[in-house]
């Protein structure tokens, strides 16, 4: 559940150059627009930069992208927040709260700065002019409870083809059972009835078949 110490500044979701549009003016139809530190839309992201940005972002080699997600919470705002951050430098802080990943002190860190030349502050403050114009650059503390935000993508995948076995085993019955009752219907042809004279007929012929017979006698 790391906590980041991140210098840059925020990415809003909505609005014309925010995420959301940047997603679909570029087409990256793959990318979660919801969540962009997810491992595949962060590499989309980060490809798209470098042919739409391409000026700024060669001189930024560290550009990253960091969401603030709580897995406990599952209410709308939080699930998706109103927005991401772009960072040239992140600090992954441990549980006790000590310093950074590489040993580094986040209060020294802070004190030193972005660690950014001055053509590449430059480069930051255009990055920002154009994807997120009016939002502050500095020192931001984030927390994320699940990076990757995995989820298991088979889940739906599996619920549908049940689903559709179901469906055709329904169709492969009632098949079965029209033809059953098809069959049945058809009644065979009853054994010819013995006639031992007499003048009497056959109790099971119809009344057509009787008026056939009397009319044969007469003639």
């Amino acid at each position: 559940m790391p906590v980041y110490m991140l210098h840059g500044f925020r990415w809003p979701r909505a609005g014309f150059t925010g995420i959301r549009v940047y997603i679909v003016l570029h087409n990256l139809e793959e990318a979660a627009a919801e969540y962009i530190q997810q491992p595949l839309t962060t590499e989309l992201i980060a490809e798209s930069f470098h042919k739409t940005q391409a000026d700024l972002v060669n001189r930024l080699p560290e550009l990253s992208f960091i969401e603030q997600y709580d897995p406990a919470d599952e209410t709308s705002g939080t699930v998706s927040q109103d927005h991401a951050y772009i960072s040239t430098r992140v600090l992954e802080i441990p549980e006790d709260g000590s310093g950074g990943s590489g040993g580094e002190n986040i209060e020294d860190c802070v004190e030193q700065g972005s660690g950014l030349t001055d053509d590449q502050t430059a480069a930051l403050e255009e990055l920002r002019d154009r994807l997120a114009p009016g939002e502050k650059i500095g020192w931001y503390l984030v927390y994320n409870g699940d990076p990757e935000r995995w989820y298991p993508d088979s889940e739906d995948e599996e619920d549908y083809e049940s689903e559709e076995e179901s469906e055709v085993e329904c169709q492969t019955q009632r098949q079965s059972q029209a033809q059953s009752q098809k069959g049945n219907s058809i009644t065979e042809p009853t054994s010819p009835q013995s006639y031992t004279g007499g003048g009497g007929l056959p109790s099971s012929l119809t009344a057509t078949a009787t008026t056939t017979w009397l009319l044969m006698l007469y003639f």
